[in-house]
């Protein structure tokens, strides 16, 4: 069943274009701002009018991840229940559904993240840190499931979820840190999918300052994780702050756009096609989540 569609100018009010290239030298003037061609962001019209905003199916108002499958096809899961729908993305509508289940029945947990690993392997994280490990199921399908315990959990609130393919390792994005070591920084961590455990010393950590000092307030809260293939670098959503950055895997902050309040409520996922379009999935909280799609361009180039 296909529903509504917006689209037409869909202007991402860019109200701050901060970015640091290698060579230190930026132009940043009001709203034409120029970045390296090495960054992802470069590559994006993001007031673009040739671009496709999407209603969601009521089922899908609490949307919280995304992750797109080796043969293009988009996975997304809402917050508390283990059930994962493909969504078509270019026409806004649910393809099939399926969920995880065991002799207990379905799964309910705090679900704040999906990604789509090597051989097919599916996963989602909790926000306690915990990872799911299952394969694709067909409509209305139940699957089977491995749980596997991080351990990040003690330190920092996960929120999202992505798949590092050179590194075979799931990203998962520090929202909320709980222990006074993680207090003021973001940290991203690493964990092997062939040897199910944390890469040692693999985590990456950013301070919200590299952040927050290219937008109003203080604060960075992420909601969303991808890695861009093209660049290796990784762009993070902030729904809170209604913002996106692009950092590198080492942890420096190239670039922060902040979002128009107007199209993005509260950005909860992102990912990426195969064409380079970036997609952005906002909560519906009373009304109708959202997917918006903006196509990859040649500006920077």
């Amino acid at each position: 069943m296909r529903y509504g569609i917006t689209s037409g100018i869909l202007a991402l009010g860019v109200l701050y274009y901060a970015a640091i290239a290698e060579s230190g030298e930026v132009s940043v003037a009001g709203y034409n701002q120029t970045l390296s061609p090495t960054y992802a962001l470069a590559h994006y019209d993001l007031q673009a009018e040739v671009t496709a905003r999407w209603k969601l199916p009521k089922r899908l108002q609490e949307i919280s991840g995304l992750a797109m499958t080796h043969d293009q096809r988009l996975l997304v899961h809402d917050d508390e229940k283990g059930k994962i729908f493909e969504l078509d993305y270019r026409t806004g509508s649910i393809v099939k559904d399926f969920k995880l289940a065991d002799q207990g029945g379905s799964v309910a947990d705090d679900f704040e993240g999906i990604a789509v690993g090597a051989s097919g392997w599916l996963y989602l994280v909790t926000s306690a840190g915990r990872l799911y490990e299952f394969s694709e199921g067909d409509d209305e399908e139940k699957v089977p499931f491995k749980v596997y315990t991080t351990g990040v959990g003690r330190d920092c609130e996960i929120e999202s979820l992505a798949y590092d393919a050179n590194e075979r390792a799931l990203l998962m994005m520090c929202k909320n840190p709980l222990s006074p070591q993680q207090k003021g920084l973001l940290t991203i961590y690493r964990w092997s999918v062939d040897r199910k455990e944390l890469v040692a010393g693999g985590h990456t950590t950013i301070p919200i300052g590299e952040f927050s000092r290219h937008i109003k307030g203080n604060k960075f809260q992420p909601s969303g994780l991808e890695l861009d293939p093209a660049s290796g670098h990784y762009l993070v959503v902030a729904a809170r702050q209604r913002a996106v950055a692009e950092i590198t895997p080492s942890g420096r902050v190239l670039a922060v756009i902040k979002l128009a309040n107007k199209w993005h409520r509260q950005a909860e996922g992102i990912t990426l096609g195969a064409d380079g379009t970036l997609i952005v999935a906002d909560e519906g909280g009373k009304k109708r989540a959202n997917l918006t799609l903006y196509p990859r361009t040649n500006s920077g180039e």
